[in-house]
């Protein structure tokens, strides 16, 4: 399954994620659907051709997050074509 078809499938199951920062940790909160959700995409995106996936809560992606969640996610694979920036400017405006 391709990641743009995991945000599909798990959108319409209205899943949320809370991604903020816990002292210097990230802390990655959800229920197990919501855990699930972003295991998949992992996978998903390994196969994807892209280099990099980015889903946010103030950007394209924002319906998988919860109202606490302060950072996003940026999925990014090696090697790459391109550099991060230039792959999350890309894709922002992409996803939805």
């Amino acid at each position: 399954m391709k990641s743009d078809e995991v945000c599909e499938t798990y959108a319409k199951k209205g899943v949320k994620l809370t991604v903020r920062l816990l002292d210097d940790d990230v802390l990655i909160e959800g229920t197990s659907e919501g855990l699930e959700f972003l295991g998949d995409l992992l996978l998903a995106h390994a196969e994807d051709k892209g280099d990099g996936r980015h889903i946010s809560p103030r950007a394209a992606g924002s319906i998988f997050f919860s109202p606490e969640s302060t950072k996003g996610i940026y999925i990014h694979r090696l090697p790459c074509l391109s550099s991060p920036s230039e792959e999350l400017a890309s894709t922002d405006d992409n996803l939805d």
